[in-house]
């Protein structure tokens, strides 16, 4: 999902959780400029969503009293699929333990469900226990995920920044062969054509990644 989609979508998150959301307020929230903001609700507008403008020292956004969003059509197998989904990539240490994405798409996903669904999940997963311990997990940036994810996808070099485990930081080219989750960290494996040998780097001490023009032959 592009960055303008989604941060439409937050706006249309923010302005459902109720109230007037000054113009201010919800520039500081999607980090963009006003005229930005008023360039998305425009675009909520356009898709039939009744964002109400309201003029003055104190104005904003709002939406119109009554509006909800449809329920979110799934089958009890497929909510319950998803859901147990994201728990257990909290368990697994694929995603940050609290305050993560999938915590909070767990929530959303869970406030569009219809009602006897909604319940019914809930009940599931107030009664689960797990018999082992949680992984306290650490989490990679998307800003670093995503771009080196794309380069092992495409065969393509990846320029990375990195701290070694004794403080010392490093540039270098890598040529990704894949992605390892393991005991709540994520790792990235390829070669290093610098020195011509194998190598494995912890993603939560990768700084940046960009991607490189060219392509390599993976193994």
């Amino acid at each position: 999902m592009s960055r303008p989609v989604s941060r439409v979508l937050m706006l249309l998150e923010l302005l459902q959780s109720g109230g007037l959301r000054t113009v201010g307020e919800l520039a500081a929230r999607l980090e963009v400029d006003e005229r930005t903001v008023r360039r998305y609700a425009g675009h909520l507008l356009d898709l039939d969503v009744p964002v109400e403008s309201v003029r003055g020292r104190h104005g904003g956004y709002r939406i119109a009293s009554g509006y909800r969003m449809p329920p979110l059509m799934l089958t009890d197998d497929e909510a319950l699929a998803v859901l147990l989904g994201l728990l257990a990539g909290r368990r697994a240490g694929l995603t940050a333990a609290t305050g993560s994405a999938g915590e909070t798409a767990a929530a959303k996903i869970r406030r569009v469900l219809p009602e006897r669904l909604g319940g019914r999940l809930d009940a599931v997963l107030g009664s689960l226990a797990f018999t082992d311990q949680p992984t306290t997990p650490v989490v990679p940036e998307s800003s670093v995920l995503l771009p080196i994810a794309d380069a092992v996808r495409h065969h393509r070099p990846v320029s990375i920044r990195y701290t070694a485990a004794d403080g010392r930081p490093s540039e270098r080219t890598l040529h990704p062969y894949g992605l390892v989750a393991h005991s709540g960290r994520w790792y990235v494996t390829g070669r290093d054509p610098a020195i011509g040998e194998e190598r494995t780097f912890r993603l939560d001490r990768i700084a940046a990644a960009r991607v490189l023009p060219g392509a390599f032959d993976p193994p």
